[in-house]
């Protein structure tokens, strides 16, 4: 657990083994690997930005009980409804107070006993929204996607949580990164508009640090422009010419 932005974002999770058995990993790598969610804080309550994988339950529910005191409300967001984002709900509210659980797509979000919230934003667009008394998120909806995805942007501190990109982080020099490389798929396809809007995303905010949903986060302004155009650039560069 680490304060990602001046106390207001904590990184919950732990590390994995990455290889073979983990089906986003690239042959040949062995390493660990982050797998985050995030604890956005509050003046009156918390809001859980996915709730991790199912091997980190216990350490999760431990962390937000250090940062979270008794009683206090939580809302939960899923940035993507696939099971590494929303498999720990019933477990977080045998131990929290879950007000609401806010989500996109057309899958239905795993058995939970509070309120149901889903949100529909257009690719390419963002919406604001006030996910619990006091804390407004943008919700950007990439054209970096597969499934319905959001990006959570937390106007007051400046923190970008990035879901399934951005995952580069922690791995060695640029040219060996996997998560950049991932992006081999996208061959046949005129990838321009996608590394666009990475740019736009960033030139249309300030944001001070990107939060993934694995590896590194990266901190400080021109930190998360340099990734920002490193990643639009691996995009482009993968697409058709």
């Amino acid at each position: 657990m680490s304060s990602l932005l001046s106390g207001r974002i904590h990184r919950l999770g732990g590390d994995i083994e990455l290889d073979e058995r983990v089906s986003w990993c690239p042959p040949g790598v062995r390493r660990t690997q982050a797998v985050n969610c995030y604890l956005l804080k509050g003046p009156s309550g918390s809001v859980l930005v996915d709730t991790g994988i199912r091997l980190h339950r216990a350490d999760i529910i431990e962390q937000l009980g250090r940062l979270m005191s008794p009683g206090e409300p939580l809302s939960i967001v899923l940035t993507r409804t696939e099971m590494e984002c929303c498999l720990n709900i019933p477990a977080i509210e045998e131990h929290f107070t879950v007000d609401s659980v806010w989500y996109t797509g057309g899958i239905t979000v795993p058995r939970s006993k509070a309120e149901s919230k889903r949100i529909a934003v257009d690719p390419g667009t963002s919406m604001r929204v006030e996910v619990l008394d006091g804390v407004v998120v943008e919700l950007v909806s990439p054209l970096l996607r597969l499934l319905p995805t959001l990006w959570v942007f937390d106007p007051e501190s400046g923190g970008l949580l990035t879901s399934d990109a951005f995952t580069h982080g922690g791995s060695a020099a640029p040219e060996t990164r996997e998560g950049l490389r991932k992006f081999r798929w996208f061959t046949g396809a005129d990838t321009r508009p996608i590394a666009r809007n990475v740019g736009d995303i960033f030139r249309d905010r300030d944001v001070r640090a990107v939060g993934p949903g694995y590896g590194t986060p990266f901190i400080g302004t021109d930190m998360c422009l340099e990734q920002a155009g490193e990643l639009a650039r691996a995009i482009e560069e993968m697409g058709i010419q």
